[in-house]
């Protein structure tokens, strides 16, 4: 899908975090990934025996270790990568836990990781890396020359650009990407997906960059970039990006530079309306579709084409499905309970021109 050639066999480390928001890289990743084939998760905090256990969107059994040794006994398969699968507020590397990476090092893992911590550079990792013939990752690292904003996607509407944006952090923003991606090329379109954050980025997608990585000034010009790179390589009929936190948040700076740098034909909508306080900001008010939706469109007139429903809570779906529905006259769904077709009818009928590539090719 993502122009991954073959899988690499992957553990993610997600101690006391698997399933909560915390977790959010190692949720991401076993529900789908195209680089890496993710034969376990360790969480000993987790009683469960299988990821499916605990995420129930899940179908594949992958199994849940205790720890680093438990799951190099078990497995049939030898990992070659070691997953960091938390991702902190801050970004912030989970030093408490360091010996295990060091060890996973030793038995001939290379690191992936996704924090602003940049361990490649630590001398520690940096020696026992050298010492074992294995690689570090550091997802968050900006490129090396990063670009400046120039404003040349104004004048390009083929393909037409989808934002995927939302109402707080760690609200299912990717999820929802990902899904509408299977979505549309399942209906014979060839749709790009632009990762904006490490998880995207590790999951295979062949654009992206880690967005909260990029120094301010670069912000919406290296979005600009990657999304013109996706627009103009390969005869793609849609460009998908993945958004970042949400403009109303009081961390709002970054995602408003990625929509400038997007310059979005669409926008989605995710809003999870049994959240009761704002991520990480407990004493904020909570989530307010409203605002985002009205912050959004003062910037893009009526750019908002439909809403993605995240069911953490135990809300009933089905009547938020009709209360959006029936108030903003657009389609509304939850990609974790089946693919968002409304949402890509939606862009079929507002935004393709033509037929999809299945037909063209006939």
């Amino acid at each position: 899908m993502f122009g991954v050639e073959e899988k690499i066999p992957a553990l993610i480390f997600a101690e006391g975090e698997f399933g909560r928001i915390d977790g959010k890289t190692a949720n991401g990743l076993v529900r789908f990934s195209e680089k890496y084939d993710i034969i376990g998760v360790i969480d000993s905090t987790r009683k469960e025996d299988y990821v499916s256990e605990v995420l129930e969107d899940v179908e594949e059994k992958i199994p849940i270790y205790d720890d680093l040794t438990e799951a190099l006994k078990k497995l049939e398969t030898k990992p070659k990568a070691f997953i960091n699968g938390i991702a902190r507020d801050g970004g912030a590397f989970p030093y408490d836990y360091k010996d295990i990476f060091l060890n996973a090092m030793e038995n001939g893992m290379n690191l992936v990781h996704g924090c602003h911590d940049h361990i490649s550079e630590n001398q520690e990792f940096k020696k026992k890396a050298e010492e074992h013939g294995v690689e570090i990752w550091d997802v968050r690292k900006e490129p090396e020359n990063p670009h400046f904003f120039t404003g040349k996607l104004r004048d390009i509407d083929d393909p037409p650009r989808i934002l995927v944006s939302g109402t707080d952090c760690a609200i299912g923003k990717r999820t929802f990407c990902i899904e509408l991606y299977k979505e549309l090329e399942d209906r014979g379109y060839n749709p790009a997906f632009v990762a904006t954050g490490q998880t995207g980025m590790i999951q295979g997608a062949k654009y992206g960059f880690p967005l909260d990585g990029i120094r301010g000034d670069f912000l919406s010009g290296e979005t600009e970039h990657v999304v013109w790179e996706a627009s103009t390589d390969g005869d793609h009929d849609v460009i998908i990006v993945e958004g970042q936190a949400c403009i109303v948040h009081p961390q709002g700076g970054n995602p408003l530079a990625l929509m400038k740098g997007v310059h979005p034909h669409g926008v989605v909508l995710i809003h999870a309306p049994g959240r009761e306080e704002k991520d990480g900001l407990p004493e904020f008010d909570p989530p307010n579709l409203d605002k985002e939706k009205e912050t959004i469109e003062f910037f893009y007139p009526n750019s908002v084409i439909s809403i993605g429903i995240n069911h953490e809570g135990g809300i009933d779906v089905e009547k938020w499905i009709k209360k959006y529905e029936d108030e903003y006259g657009i389609p509304a769904e939850d990609a974790l309970l089946g693919r968002p077709k409304k949402t890509a009818e939606k862009i079929e009928e507002k935004f393709i021109k033509g037929e999809p590539k299945v037909e063209r090719a006939k």
